[in-house]
């Protein structure tokens, strides 16, 4: 833990040593900026395009040594207000015992707001420690297993009223186990899709936004909710419908802080692969625990954080969350909460558009977790 500690530690003041250095042309492309100079301010966006380097390096027993990048721009499809920044990550990493992990995730904005799309594509051979399912996740109790598997996720809106986007979402992976260690305490059979599974799903999605900004809000509503189904017609192995609703309120009480909450429920109808359940942990939905530490069939979660910005470009976050699995809707219970809380340091590479990179640490019931990220957690 200590290693992985330092690792990140460096990796984030990596980060911010090469921000202070791009800085001052953070992508600033000569012909951009003739061009953009001379556009009148009120009608079009003048900010440059960004481009920015992270370094990533930490251990873990599953996958030994992992040493990456992730680069991010972060860019205009016009210029014609109002019109939020675009971005796209690419983020590719390798480990000592030849696993692989390349993803790129994106929001891209078109025709002033009203066409946004956001997603993810991604390939991954990676170890992954599996602790059963239910919500009463041990670190002592798990198997590890290694998975080979593509992934697409896209959802494509239009707004069609003030702030509500209304589209679709598709959803895929083509989930290979291709080793899983039976001497754990978890067998490969007793799962659905423990040996291959394959998931398409598509279906509407909705999202509200009032956020007074996309990276970094400061007040406002964010909603999105989307129904997936997966089935034979669509390409899956599996038979199921997945629920989702993804609600975060922002609001600002002072100039340079920032209250924000989360609300956050997943419910999955039908033949569910193991590894498509209801999951919580990981950097964004409950830090503290592995993502898929507490899975089942649904969940419920909340998460409250405080943002606080110090001097120059660093600011610090407090946050907790409160979270459970459950089969059904009727097996949820006030003493079925699990907890998880910490702490983060923010670095704002990018002043205009104001995007953090962040370092968080946070601890929950005989777990922990550290986390080196771009944008906020939601």
């Amino acid at each position: 833990m200590e290693q992985s500690l330092k690792n990140l530690i460096l990796s984030f003041f990596a980060v911010i040593t090469l921000s202070i250095i791009t800085a001052e042309f953070a992508f600033s492309q000569d012909n951009i900026d003739k061009k953009t100079v001379e556009l009148d301010t009120a009608l079009y966006e003048t900010d440059k395009n960004s481009l920015f380097p992270l370094p990533v390096v930490y251990y873990t027993p599953e996958a030994g040594l992992f040493y990456g990048a992730s680069i991010l721009y972060n860019f205009f499809t016009n210029r014609k207000k109002p019109i939020n920044a675009s971005q796209i990550q690419l983020a590719a990493g390798y480990t000592t015992k030849q696993q692989t992990l390349i993803f790129l995730p994106f929001q891209i904005f078109w025709d002033q707001n009203k066409w946004r799309s956001i997603g993810e594509l991604g390939y991954y051979n990676y170890a992954y420690p599996f602790y059963g399912i239910g919500n009463n996740g041990q670190q002592d109790v798990y198997s590890t297993y290694r998975a080979s598997f593509p992934r697409v996720r896209a959802f494509l809106l239009k707004e069609t009223a003030p702030n509500l986007f209304v589209g679709g979402r598709y959803w895929f992976e083509n989930y290979d186990i291709i080793e899983w260690d039976n001497t754990g305490d978890f067998q490969q059979e007793d799962f659905s899709g423990g040996t291959y599974n394959r998931t398409s799903g598509l279906g509407p999605a909705m999202i509200y936004d009032t956020r007074d900004g996309v990276y970094y809000p400061r007040n406002g509503h964010y909603l999105e909710s989307f129904i997936e189904f997966n089935h034979q017609y669509t390409g899956s192995t599996h038979n199921y419908t997945a629920i989702s609703f993804d609600y975060a309120y922002y609001y600002s009480p002072a100039d340079k802080t920032v209250l924000a909450a989360n609300a956050f429920s997943w419910s999955n109808l039908g033949d569910v692969p193991f590894n498509r359940l209801a999951q919580l942990g990981g950097n964004k939905k409950m830090r503290g625990y592995f993502q898929g530490y507490f899975q089942d069939n649904n969940l419920l979660l909340g998460q409250l954080e405080v943002r606080q910005e110090l001097f120059w470009r660093i600011g610090l976050t407090a946050f907790g969350s409160a979270g459970q699995t459950a089969n059904t809707w009727g097996d949820y219970g006030m003493n079925r909460w699990n907890y998880a809380a910490g702490g983060g340091l923010r670095f704002t590479f990018d002043t205009k558009k104001h995007i953090n990179v962040r370092l968080d640490y946070a601890v929950g019931k005989d777990s922990n977790g550290f986390y080196i990220a771009f944008n906020e957690a939601f």
